[in-house]
């Protein structure tokens, strides 16, 4: 776990270094697994999966050396996790179709093949895949070993570090072609062995050709982003809000804008031991670095803070498909019943970008200039 820091001002830290030493090569090199720590890339993603930090924020620090057109494979890999939020949004059914399917499929202790071995090892080790190495590691698991797609994104669901529903799934069935119709991603043996360094080349191992039978398949036409009503945040009587790893900074929000708030942090166990720890890390830092915090475990625990600090209006983090914790009628019964006035508080940087994401990335990426400049983002 040394690869990933539990505090923000380490965190900042190694943003920094990667961003004065390794972010210059970042589109040439990004596609290599060289193998853990994995210097080449910035394993940013399950601080801003929790939004420990913003996208806003990893974006002021890295344009302090590089101008965005200097690193724009970098901008767009931070808007792909965007994109991929966003297009389950207009296709929640997608998620409820993959939520139908329990069946875990149980990994063959040896496959043969030394490059899946190690890369199932090394998520187990350390809850991370380079990216490139999780499309390998799913295309293996699909076409060659023949399991579901479904299974295997449990299996990442149940041990990465920076699950994310959306690109957990839609990655997946991207894989299968299913997201792209039609068009599976095949790991090829020479394609290992290049971007790999070498350091694997299972040839004549890997089912590299497959004919996907699409006549019926279809992803639905996406229903429209609504956007919630815009909520401001301003300046309201006996205030509080909830910060869960939907979002871990979304009090900084209202600190910015000087707001007074009472804040409470919800953390719930997680059943594997290194992301459990990990996020309870996180969370620490986050308590110590502001101790007016209060942290809370359950919906009970919440309820009485509610009272004790009486709270009259609450801002609860906007909880995308798959992300649901506080979107249950007894909860937001409950805190009605309380007197409590709640919102679910939609980012501005998701609400700009989701609409956008209806249809592939091509046409997304289009809009990311504008996205930028509505995030106030230029260099």
């Amino acid at each position: 776990m040394t690869n990933f820091p539990f505090t923000k001002s380490e965190l900042i830290t190694n943003l920094i270094n990667f961003s004065q030493n390794k972010l210059q090569n970042y589109a040439s090199n990004r596609n290599f697994d060289y193998g853990s720590p994995h210097h080449n890339v910035s394993k940013i993603s399950p601080y801003l999966r929790r939004r420990f930090i913003s996208e806003e924020e990893i974006l002021s620090i890295v344009l302090r050396y590089h101008k965005i057109n200097e690193i724009e494979k970098f901008i767009e890999e931070i808007f792909w996790r965007t994109y991929w939020r966003g297009w389950l949004e207009s296709h929640p059914w997608i998620y409820d179709q993959y939520k139908t399917y329990d069946k875990d499929e149980c990994i063959p202790e040896k496959t043969g093949i030394k490059c899946f071995e190690h890369w199932k090892e090394e998520l187990l080790d350390t809850g991370y895949l380079h990216n490139h190495s999780r499309m390998w590691f799913a295309s293996i698991w699909i076409f060659t070993l023949g399991y579901s797609w479904q299974s295997g994104a449990n299996f990442f669901k149940n041990n990465l570090l920076d699950f994310c529903p959306a690109s957990n799934t839609l990655g997946w069935r991207w894989v299968a072609g299913l997201q792209t119709i039609g068009k599976p991603y095949l790991a090829r043996a020479d394609n290992i062995k290049f971007f790999t360094n070498k350091r694997f080349y299972p040839q004549n191992e890997l089912k590299e050709n497959f004919i996907l039978n699409n006549q019926n398949l279809t992803n639905g036409k996406p229903k429209d982003f609504i956007k919630p009503d815009a909520k401001k945040l301003i300046k309201y009587e006996n205030l509080g809000i909830i910060l869960n790893n939907n979002d871990l900074s979304l009090h900084q929000l209202l600190k910015e804008k000087e707001i007074i708030f009472e804040c409470c942090l919800l953390f719930k166990e997680h059943k594997n031991i290194l992301i459990n720890n990990f996020q309870k890390k996180i969370c620490e830092d986050i308590k110590n670095n502001d101790h007016n915090i209060v942290s809370v475990n359950n919906f009970q625990d919440i309820y009485k803070w509610l009272k004790d600090k009486n709270i009259k209006n609450l801002i609860l983090p906007y909880e995308t498909v798959g992300n649901k914790v506080f979107y249950e009628n007894e909860f937001l019964k409950n805190i009605t019943n309380l007197e409590v006035r709640y919102t679910f508080y939609l980012r501005e940087w998701d609400c700009n970008a989701f609409q956008h994401a209806t249809k592939g990335f091509f046409n997304f990426k289009k809009k990311i200039s504008t996205l930028l400049n509505q995030a106030n983002i230029k260099k």
